[in-house]
């Protein structure tokens, strides 16, 4: 079995949208149900949606962490 680089980048994107619903205070027993509803939107959508999606979580994912980044080093 080969797993694409979509896969990869969905399961990155889901698990950096449950690590923010945790900072939320998400409760530990909600993780799992929350990961596989984040991977529905994912998969369930139609591909152009799913690719607007994509582009939107890296850009403000990688802007959030450059922040946070940025701000720990002052």
């Amino acid at each position: 079995m080969e797993v694409s680089n979509d896969i990869l980048t969905l399961a990155a994107l889901v698990a950096a949208y449950v690590q923010i619903s945790q900072g939320f205070g998400l409760k530990d027993k909600w993780v799992h149900v929350i990961a596989v509803l984040i991977a529905a939107i994912f998969v369930f959508v139609p591909d152009y949606i799913q690719q607007k999606l994509i582009l939107i979580s890296i850009i403000g994912l990688s802007a959030t962490g450059a922040y946070q980044y940025a701000k720990r080093k002052e």
